[in-house]
């Protein structure tokens, strides 16, 4: 996309937030996942990328993200998640409602009419108070009354009966701020694991699915040149013992002595043998071959 497209793509993308932050003044209406990311896009909009420095290319500037919280009726409330793509509103935006007052079944469905009908209403325009206005008049029928039995069996379930979830991350070399990111979320989120920035980069995250899914989902709306999820594992639990399924305590940033970095030096190629010997003390030496296409072989390093 050209710079002037793009250009005028962002100056758009702002207006419209800059409007919701009108409609939602008040505290906890409205939040933004990164300010920074505005305050250099509104850079970016200012100046030419290519005459000022220090103000960045698009191809590594991040999407703007940010989510409304609206009380629909009495008491429902509901979530709006507004990720856009850097070519929004000419590219789609993601626009993902969440809320407790849903079933599973009847989000998922709430969130697939959303879709459509921005793509069938408004394709190509900006769509963010659109999809508010379609929220206010159509989600109360999304809503499904559970009876008492079911709602005493559902409770019963979700504490007797759940999945852990281990996800092998692959990605590009990442920057300081996306590991400040990752060991935030990790926190947040409560899942173990590692991450491993430079090249390559790797995260494995462990703990109950729907953490470790909102982790993921969180994870890949960043600005990625390349990121993939390589590799899942799901065990259904009984019970909740999900501790003897953990292969790590605690989530951790390992560095594995970056080839060029210990000479003072900015190559940093991660020592896959050290890497290696790493998963193989916490028996999952098997993934290396998943995540790296080759097979593993312990570090000569001591």
């Amino acid at each position: 996309m050209a710079y002037e497209n793009m250009r005028s793509m962002f100056e758009l993308q702002v207006s419209e937030l800059e409007m919701m932050q009108c409609m939602y003044p008040n505290d906890g209406e409205l939040e933004i996942d990164d300010p920074d990311v505005i305050a250099d896009i509104k850079e970016f909009c200012v100046h030419e990328c290519d005459e000022v420095a220090g103000v960045q290319r698009p191809s590594i500037l991040r999407q703007i993200s940010y989510a409304v919280n609206i009380i629909i009726g009495e008491n429902l409330g509901i979530k709006l998640i507004c990720d856009l793509p850097h070519g929004y509103p000419s590219e789609a935006p993601e626009l993902i409602v969440r809320s407790s007052s849903f079933s599973r079944d009847s989000q998922r469905k709430l969130n697939e009419d959303l879709q459509q009908h921005i793509q069938e209403s408004l394709n190509g325009e900006l769509c963010v108070g659109e999809a508010i206005t379609w929220l206010q008049d159509n989600s109360q029928k999304y809503i499904i009354i559970a009876t008492k039995e079911d709602t005493e069996e559902l409770v019963k379930k979700s504490k007797n009966c759940f999945t852990f979830t281990r996800l092998w991350i692959h990605s590009h070399h990442y920057s300081k701020y996306k590991r400040r990111d990752i060991l935030e979320w990790a926190k947040e989120f409560k899942v173990t694991g590692f991450s491993l920035p430079g090249k390559p980069g790797v995260i494995c995250l462990e703990g109950d699915r729907e953490s470790c899914e909102e982790y993921w989902h969180r994870l890949r709306r960043l600005n990625w040149k390349k990121i993939s999820c390589k590799h899942r594992e799901d065990v259904p639990l009984e019970n909740g013992k999900i501790a003897e399924l953990r292969k790590f305590t605690g989530f951790e940033e390992k560095a594995f002595k970056p080839h060029g970095m210990e000479k003072g030096g900015r190559d940093y190629h991660m020592d896959l043998g050290m890497l290696f010997k790493f998963l193989e003390e916490h028996d999952c030496a098997e993934v290396f071959k998943i995540l790296l296409g080759v097979d593993g072989k312990p570090s000569t390093k001591p």
